[in-house]
């Protein structure tokens, strides 16, 4: 700060007010006869910025730019002065202008509706209407939790669609994810069809060619055979919390997502089911059968001691209003997988998978089963069972001697 005569501060500190009227630069410049500070506002156009975080970048630059010049002696009751700091106020007025046009372009959040419309305006099937529903809800739903939803879609590249990819990698089977991968190789294309039409010189950097499709095949271990499951729950047995996700993973045929976001209201011991609510559905809202082994053990949590809106697998493993984080289950489970020397084709979500297998061999029907993995057709259901290589048939059991 700097010193008249060395007897009084020329000016105070300026800061940056957040007003409802407006954001703006504040400055408390000392008068030319010494009897006070008068307020000077410097807003330089940021209002007109509609992007929060934007806007809070830019201002944070011209509090930067106009410290710089008030220690290079910029006095504004001086008109000289005054008109050089004008003038770099116009330069970042065009450089906001320059930001605000791009911020005219669509944002994920808008894309993914404009999308939608589009797909109902031509007519399309309910069902891939329902299917890309999900899709995009999938998208959504890892896009808000990222704080991405605001990023315009042409901003959008091949490392960002990894990054969705691979968060659920271990989540979903191959084919799934390889259907969401289609999904947005068309979803960018048309996108950037139907935006040029609205601002002509947008360009999308998304190119998704080079992330290739999974093998299908690879998921043919992911189940737990006998031998491996009872090596497993041996080792659970030393984490009853960890235990008891496993469990829950088994019985109900619910994904760790779906888990992770369970809360106490969604279960209805009256009628023994769970609901299972979109976007965390990955097929829409569902509902899960609670079966005796899973009322069971519902039953011993004595979850009625707690609010409704508590999370059942919580913050830490616990019972609780937090959400766990989500890999916190992955992370406890990966121990007892390097203990026991299993590869990463062995993760949480292959508990559900083992339970379908085990099912399908104990010789329950595929519409039973089906109530539990939330396929809504037979035709997915069955390449489901394909990719687990699930095999019932009655060969494997005694035929015919010579």
């Amino acid at each position: 700060m700097l010193l008249n005569m060395g007897i009084k501060p020329l000016y105070k500190e300026p800061k940056i007010i957040r007003a409802a009227r407006g954001w703006f630069i504040a400055l408390y410049y000392l008068k030319p006869d010494g009897s006070g500070f008068k307020r000077f506002e410097f807003s330089g156009g940021i209002n007109y910025i509609k992007d929060l975080k934007e806007r809070e970048r830019q201002i944070q630059q011209m509090l930067k730019y106009l410290k710089k010049e008030l220690n290079r002696g910029f006095n504004p009751f001086f008109p000289d002065l005054e008109e050089r700091y004008k003038a770099a106020i116009e330069e970042k007025k065009e450089s906001i202008s320059k930001s605000e046009r791009k911020s005219d372009r669509w944002t994920l959040e808008q894309g993914l509706k404009v999308y939608m419309d589009h797909c109902r305006e031509k007519n399309l099937s309910e069902n891939t209407l329902k299917t890309y529903g999900t899709y995009i809800e999938n998208f959504q739903t890892w896009l808000s939790e990222n704080n991405l939803l605001s990023m315009t879609c042409d901003l959008v590249d091949e490392n960002l669609v990894r990054r969705f990819l691979n968060d659920s990698d271990g989540v979903w089977l191959p084919r799934t994810y390889n259907n969401h991968l289609a999904f947005l190789r068309r979803f960018f294309d048309k996108l950037a069809k139907l935006e040029k039409k609205e601002h002509p010189t947008v360009k999308y950097v998304a190119d998704l060619s080079d992330i290739e499709d999974k093998l299908t095949r690879a998921e043919k271990n992911r189940y737990y055979s006998a031998n491996v499951a009872e090596r497993v729950k041996k080792e659970l047995d030393k984490d009853d919390a960890m235990y008891n996700y496993v469990k829950w993973i088994f019985y109900s045929c619910m994904r760790p997502r779906e888990i992770r976001h369970l809360q106490i209201k969604h279960i209805d011991l009256g009628v023994r089911q769970i609901k299972v609510p979109a976007p965390t559905a990955k097929t829409g809202d569902r509902f899960v059968p609670i079966c005796d082994e899973l009322l069971e053990m519902i039953l011993e949590m004595d979850l009625d001691r707690f609010p409704l809106d508590y999370y059942v697998f919580g913050d830490k493993g616990k019972i609780g209003e937090e959400i766990a984080s989500r890999d916190y289950y992955a992370k406890r489970y990966k121990p007892i997988k390097e203990r026991l020397g299993l590869d990463d084709k062995y993760t949480l979500y292959g508990w559900k998978h083992t339970r379908v297998v085990n099912l399908v061999l104990a010789g329950f029907t595929d519409n039973e089963i089906m109530t539990l993995t939330g396929h809504s057709d037979y035709k997915s259901y069955q390449a489901y069972k394909r990719d687990l290589m699930v095999d019932s048939s009655k060969m494997k059991g005694k035929t015919i001697s010579i």
